[in-house]
């Protein structure tokens, strides 16, 4: 059956239903609960879970429109998912909350989405009810024995009767309420997914079960999933990663999906792919870089491990190399998205590496990208830089209660990423930036990616990145900020060098900072505002090397 042909129309909960048919014993959901264990739940033990979860909802009057806040880490993401599934069951919408953030940004997310509902364990119970006392709150296991005024989270575990004994409701409450209210629309908002906060505010990006059904087409399409697959990766509840990405593109194939715990070493994540047999295997960059140097010391069995996915930033060709020798049978696939685009977006398949290896290669199944001037929107030719584009069904509606960064960015069906890129004659994407990431030299442009490709290449180098710092005369400087490898020693003088031989001139940093680590969001993705503000009071290393062409300033 076609699947884009087999989503129209449908929703979550009525995806769930169909393919707890021909798959009902086969696992689609494993992760971690309050409960203390790992629950492993077949299709047809999550339609189960997910019914009873929404007759819960109902019985708790919550509605269509209706928000409920999730702060949940990923020790209990098994109550996060199923309390989204309930959600979706009546109409209601879920906004995952970032459970690192301060009492300010956690402020700020609160009064935009005002929830009518927060889930939360029972150690953030009075934080949560001081941030936002008119909020209903549910703790897990708790209710009234933790804060006055909380409830108990109603476990789906427990059925119908359970879900009623934890409100007032009867079961037979639950079950006129299920029969007496309209089917949720695939059209309407589903899910709140607060960004990365590069900005200096998160906004609220809004998907429907429409658009993430379609995110969930175009990424397990990408990453090639099927029905045998068993899909696992660390992702935070909060991002787009779990519920979009995660768990739609393992339902719509028919896949399992493994979350993972928040406090899993590499060591334990690797022992987690061998209990879960787990096929296919997805993370971001710079952990998966120190999740293969732990496999390279032994004891771990991956013969189950058929592909490997990757993205949130460009993988070093060292990083990829170094998987190929130690996973010869392993498969590789780059994948680029972000949240207002589904996450869908562009996939690079193994085939293309090494040769293209840097490359995020072409639009996923059912998208279409393109390059705009990054002033104008009008297209560019192929090979010109610019900013990336995208449509596709799963495209976000916009942000939440932000009317003006949604005309910004979501142009005549078009989402502005605020990537800079060019498209190849072959018709592959190449991530050049971020537009703020551009460093302006002098009127010169530097791809702070580029450079810090180069500086990859360091055997001695963990990790690294490259910003702009102010100058007196040209603007905007070069600087690299660099993190050695434990127990090495980094050998500046060498590292410039290596910049000097594979960089233009002006792209070299002048500015050197060793740093202890780099600051990173959930995801690991290197939070580089952060990174100014650290360096702004340090003193840097200058390195003076001869350059390999003349015309230095």
């Amino acid at each position: 059956m076609d699947r884009f042909n087999e989503l129209a129309g449908l929703t979550i909960p009525a995806l769930l239903r169909r393919r707890a048919g021909p798959l009902r014993f086969k696992l689609a959901l494993s992760a971690p609960s309050y409960r203390g264990y790992r629950d492993r739940l077949t299709y047809a033990q999550l339609v189960h879970r997910m019914t009873a979860m929404g007759q819960a909802l109902r019985a708790r009057d919550v509605n269509a429109g209706d928000r409920v806040a999730l702060f949940l880490a990923n020790t209990v993401v098994r109550e996060g998912v199923l309390t989204a599934l309930g959600c979706w069951e009546v109409g209601a919408i879920v906004a995952p909350l970032n459970v690192r953030a301060s009492d300010d940004e956690l402020a700020f997310a609160l009064e935009l989405i005002a929830p009518a509902v927060i889930v939360a364990e029972d150690a953030d119970a009075a934080r949560l009810r001081r941030l936002a006392p008119a909020a209903r709150l549910w703790c897990l296991g708790g209710g009234e024995d933790v804060l006055a005024g909380a409830e108990r989270w109603p476990d789906p575990q427990d059925g119908v009767a359970g879900a009623a004994a934890a409100s007032s409701a009867t079961p037979s409450d639950c079950a006129v309420a299920l029969k007496a209210v309209a089917l949720p629309d695939p059209e309407a908002p589903s899910v709140l997914l607060f960004t990365s906060g590069t900005t200096a505010r998160a906004k609220a990006v809004v998907h429907t079960q429409r658009s993430q059904l379609h995110a969930g087409l175009a990424v397990g399409g990408a990453i090639g999933l099927t029905d045998a697959d068993t899909y696992q990766g660390a992702w935070p509840l909060f991002t787009s990663s779990v519920l979009n990405m995660a768990c739609l593109s393992s339902w719509v194939y028919g896949a399992g999906v493994v979350l993972e715990e928040n406090t899993l070493d590499n060591a334990a994540r690797l022992r987690l792919i061998a209990a879960e047999a787990t096929s296919v295997y997805h993370g971001v960059t710079s952990p998966l870089h120190f999740m293969i140097d732990e496999y390279a010391r032994g004891g771990y069995d991956l013969t189950c491990l058929r592909r490997l996915g990757y993205g949130g930033a460009v993988m070093p060709v060292e990083v990829i190399e170094k998987f190929r020798r130690h996973l010869p049978w392993v498969d590789q696939v780059h994948i680029w998205g972000m949240t207002e685009t589904g996450p869908a977006g562009t996939f690079l398949p193994s085939w293309f590496l090494p040769r293209k290896a840097g490359c995020i290669g072409q639009a996923m199944p059912g998208c279409a990208v393109r390059i705009v001037d990054d002033v104008t929107g009008v297209p560019v030719p192929c090979g010109a830089t610019g900013e990336i584009a995208f449509a596709g069904p799963s495209a976000a509606l916009g942000y939440y209660r932000n009317p003006q960064a949604t005309a910004q960015t979501f142009v005549d069906g078009w989402v502005r990423t605020g990537d800079i890129g060019r498209i190849d004659d072959e018709g592959h994407l190449h991530f050049v930036d971020r537009k703020k990431d551009i460093i302006n030299r002098g009127g010169l442009k530097v791809a702070s990616a580029a450079v810090e490709e180069v500086l990859y290449r360091d055997p001695q180098l963990k990790e690294a990145a490259v910003i702009a710092v102010a100058h007196p005369g040209l603007g905007e400087d070069v600087a690299a900020c660099v993190v050695a490898r434990d127990g090495a020693q980094l050998d500046l003088q060498a590292l410039a060098q290596r910049c000097a031989d594979h960089l233009a001139d002006y792209a070299c940093p002048r500015q050197w900072f060793v740093l202890p680590a780099l600051p990173k969001n959930p995801m690991g993705k290197i939070l580089k505002r952060e990174l100014r503000d650290m360096i702004a009071t340090q003193t840097p290393q200058r390195i003076d090397v001869a350059p390999r062409r003349s015309g230095t300033t």
